[in-house]
């Protein structure tokens, strides 16, 4: 990509500065690099220096601001989108101890960027909670099918949770319910599901 050539060298070393774009919610796309952050803080902003910018010191753009995000880290192209308040119908849980416990939304600054893990007629993205009581966070992979409701899986019991989602879809309904795909691969999954979507629709 041509703007990887454009990054200082140091920058590119260190692999916390990638070439991207962001999106504002004016319409603007604006190209340059982005300061990666944690998983949990991309979430809520993204750190962009623009192309020709007149100084490196990265612009902080949250995510009311912004529309959609990526960048190109090695191979990849990592994008994040603003899922807003169609996020609101994911619940928000965090684990206890073994249990789970409902946080109050008010008192939870969680962010709407969510990193895309897979597009199409079921898209997946990733989500990272806070637990309760420390600084740690945990992985959540939310599903969405078409334009409806988010569904959280952190919590699911997989196999019988993941087959009944894809039952439209026999064979892969069968593969999930046999244990052949373990939660971690859920992404393959929906990568599966589409490519059968596809084709028979």
């Amino acid at each position: 990509m041509l703007l990887a050539g454009l990054l200082p060298a140091a920058a590119a070393r260190a692999q916390r500065v990638c070439p991207g774009y962001v999106v504002l919610a004016n319409g603007d796309s604006l190209r340059g690099a982005v300061h990666l952050t944690s998983d949990f803080e991309q979430q809520q902003f993204v750190k962009f220096i623009p192309l020709h910018a007149a100084s490196t010191k990265p612009l902080r753009l949250t995510d009311a601001e912004v529309v959609a995000y990526g960048y190109v880290r090695g191979p990849d192209t990592v994008r994040y989108r603003n899922c807003g308040p169609d996020l609101a119908s994911a619940p928000v849980v965090l684990a206890v101890g073994q249990r789970a416990a409902l946080f109050p939304i008010s008192r939870l600054r969680l962010g709407a960027l969510l990193r895309v893990l897979q597009a199409g007629r079921v898209q997946a993205y990733e989500r990272y909670m806070p637990i309760r009581g420390g600084n740690s966070f945990f992985r959540d992979v939310l599903l969405r099918t078409g334009t409806g409701s988010f569904v959280g899986t952190y919590w699911w019991n997989f196999r019988p949770r993941a087959a009944e989602y894809f039952a439209d879809c026999p064979a892969l309904a069968d593969d999930l319910r046999a244990g052949r795909y373990p939660p971690r691969a859920l992404p393959l999954v929906v990568r599966r599901y589409n490519a059968w979507y596809s084709q028979s629709h």
